[in-house]
């Protein structure tokens, strides 16, 4: 088995696994959300971490998915900046409330926060933050990795707190600890998971908000692909209800 082929085997059982492991969850994510998008409240999406906010973009304005998500960019933790400078910033305290304040995260609203180890500052105050705000907040993380890090390491902003216990709900990834792992066929060969685990899981949260609107009765706000015909037309009218209140419009 080729490298590429055995990386798409371990991306599948992992998917499967998170569907496996968070139906619960997702499903009562999906329903909150879906609740407050008819109440015509917005969606955040965060990841203060350079690749989990890779996740963020992801699920921005995409076709098939909710035009009520607003990303929250941490521009300081992109790569873009730096990759040695993303990791001091997520783990540099006082951080958080501004990116919130940014992202206009309100009371009735969602946060959807990830990370996949759940540990470091801006990340634990993200989540006070949005609570404090009144948001329900959604936690992305791997349980794994976050009793990974040990209480001395200088990722981790507090000894015993992590994402998974401070969200209102909470969607294990399952990432692996360090974030990448041996390949069965050659185990020698290691490769990441984080993102594919955290995007595939958000996005799942997602289509069953989208379902479930429209198992309610009402027309999902979900984005057309601007390449398709008719497409520009769907985006402009989405545009108009939300443009004022996303920023990234």
């Amino acid at each position: 088995m080729s490298a590429g082929a055995a990386y798409a085997s371990a991306i599948a059982e992992l998917h499967a696994a998170i569907v496996a492991a968070n139906g619960d969850p997702v499903a009562r994510a999906a329903g909150e959300i879906a609740a407050r998008v008819r109440d015509d409240r917005l969606v955040h999406v965060m990841g203060p971490g350079a690749h989990s906010q890779l996740t963020v973009q992801e699920v921005f304005y995409r076709p098939g998915l909710l035009a009520a998500v607003s990303p929250i960019f941490d521009e300081a933790t992109l790569l873009t900046g730096g990759a040695f400078a993303s990791t001091t910033h997520e783990r540099t305290p006082g951080r958080a409330e501004a990116l919130l304040e940014q992202g206009g995260v309100g009371e009735g609203d969602v946060v959807l926060l990830v990370s996949a180890f759940g540990v470091n500052a801006t990340v634990v105050e993200a989540a006070r933050g949005a609570r404090r705000r009144g948001a329900l907040l959604v936690g992305y993380s791997s349980t794994r990795c976050e009793a990974a890090i040990g209480a001395e390491h200088p990722a981790r902003f507090e000894a015993g707190t992590a994402l998974s216990g401070l969200a209102d709900l909470h969607v294990d990834t399952l990432v692996p600890p360090g974030d990448a792992t041996p390949l069965a066929s050659a185990p020698d060969t290691l490769v990441p998971l984080a993102t594919t685990a955290s995007a595939f899981a958000v996005t799942w949260t997602l289509l069953d908000a989208a379902e479930a609107i429209a198992a309610a009765g009402d027309a999902a706000p979900v984005w057309a692909s601007s390449n398709l015909a008719g497409g520009d037309a769907t985006n402009r009218q989405l545009a108009e209800r939300y443009a004022e209140r996303v920023s990234a419009l």
